[in-house]
């Protein structure tokens, strides 16, 4: 037998990074009937009188504290109740702009041939708007000059002003979010602190950056850093609020403090697992859906106050309703998946050895792209297998798939969360 060369050993790893990733991520997709305690855990609300918070280092391309939008509007949840401030995810701020289109479904394109691009629809942003193009604008001017207004247009300003704060509910609201964690229940891993920009510069926002800047001056390191970070003192108190004729209490932020340099955790492999964690706030804070409805149809509903909801006052009549459309409503609680059908309009998870043509990649087709660069030695161990052993699992996992299909409900309901105005 003649010696076997010695191979290099690989140490590129990252592409055994990204499948771990994926397969994390496949795994948190695939999950059904989330309880409300499983999405709690990405969201870090404090609630508690004090709470101890770690902002993570962000990865490269990212900040430390990201903006998104979102709409606080009322929506219907179980019950037919009414939650007057959930906070709904808005494509025209979040999303990437997209090509703009002719009736007939082209690109428009502009003087140099480029395609014209346009913010993602958004209804909510729409109804906004339609409220306010009702304003009366021959007075404007008036009230720019600060002129005095007659009776009669002293009633049409007071009729603007209505359809102003009209207006400004359904307008798309500015959220900060920080990647980090809560050191009261470390074993959630990563969370999602998000808050409300506040005009009045009162905010949690206006709390936070004196104290990380005072850190940063002080301690001359970033507050984020893994080895000399710092944690977050949170300090809460209770105060209430109202919404139109609603009154409430909720948690609010009175100080913010740091607890000096700190190592994000004594061993460092959790503290890499949470630094590398994918995660984003965009796989946490999601476009409302429900099954047969899109995220831009459920805006849609939600502008016109018949938003379906997931229902489970019945413990034994769980069920969606789709208030004013029982049509929909029938198909929304009739489970039809089927692996073999015809409706090309669903994505279908398809082999993961098929090439960019949608062609399975053969000894005529294959290319270094699909397969790397030959590493090691390997050795066949199909034959160490059990056909048998084989059947049996397939069979049990067969049997798990039907459990999660016959108890599935939506997350999307469950993640209606009891967000809290702050």
């Amino acid at each position: 037998m003649s010696e076997q060369k010695e191979q290099t050993p690989n140490k590129d790893l990252g592409h055994l990074k990204q499948m771990f990733n994926e397969y994390k991520k496949k795994q948190e997709n695939q999950k059904r009937g989330k309880s409300r305690d499983d999405i709690l855990k990405k969201y870090f609300v404090p609630r508690n009188s004090k709470e101890i918070f770690r902002i993570l280092q962000p990865k490269k391309g990212r900040k430390p504290i990201e903006e998104a939008f979102f709409h606080v509007v009322p929506i219907l949840i179980a019950g037919g109740k009414v939650k007057h401030s959930a906070k709904i995810y808005c494509p025209r701020h979040n999303d990437p702009k997209t090509e703009k289109l002719d009736e007939k479904g082209n690109p428009v394109l502009d003087d140099k041939g480029k395609p014209v691009m346009v913010n993602s629809p958004c209804p909510l942003c729409d109804k906004s708007t339609n409220i306010l193009s009702k304003q009366d604008k021959s007075i404007l001017s008036k009230i720019k000059k600060k002129e005095d207004l007659n009776e009669k247009e002293k009633g049409i300003k007071a009729q603007n002003d209505k359809y102003f704060k009209d207006a400004m509910k359904w307008q798309a609201k500015k959220f900060y979010i920080i990647k980090g964690i809560d050191r009261g229940v470390e074993k959630d891993g990563v969370k999602f602190w998000r808050f409300k920009h506040n005009v009045k510069n009162q905010g949690t926002l206006d709390k936070l950056l004196p104290i990380l800047e005072d850190f940063m001056i002080n301690q001359k390191a970033d507050f984020a850093d893994s080895n000399e970070g710092t944690d977050l003192s949170i300090t809460m108190t209770d105060s209430e609020f109202q919404i139109g004729d609603y009154k409430g209490t909720y948690k609010a932020i009175s100080a913010i403090s740091y607890r000096g340099k700190s190592p994000l955790h004594s061993d460092p492999i959790v503290a890499q697992s949470w630094l590398e964690d994918e995660t984003t706030w965009r796989d946490v804070f999601l476009p409302k859906r429900a099954p047969s409805v899109e995220p831009y149809k459920f805006l849609q509903m939600i502008a016109d106050g018949c938003n379906p909801y997931w229902d489970d006052t019945d413990s034994e009549n769980k069920r969606w309703v789709c208030p004013n459309n029982p049509e929909l409503e029938k198909i929304m609680n009739t489970r039809d998946r089927d692996l073999d059908s015809d409706d090309i309009s669903n994505d279908i998870e398809q082999a993961s050895d098929l090439d960019e043509t949608g062609k399975p990649v053969s000894i005529s087709n294959v290319s270094e792209k699909n397969v790397g660069e030959y590493k090691d030695n390997a050795v066949d161990m199909g034959n160490l297998v059990d056909d048998n052993e084989d059947d049996d699992n397939t069979k049990q996992e067969d049997d798990k798939t039907d459990e999660t299909n016959n108890n599935e409900s939506s997350n999307d309901s469950d993640d209606d969360m009891e967000d809290l105005p702050f």
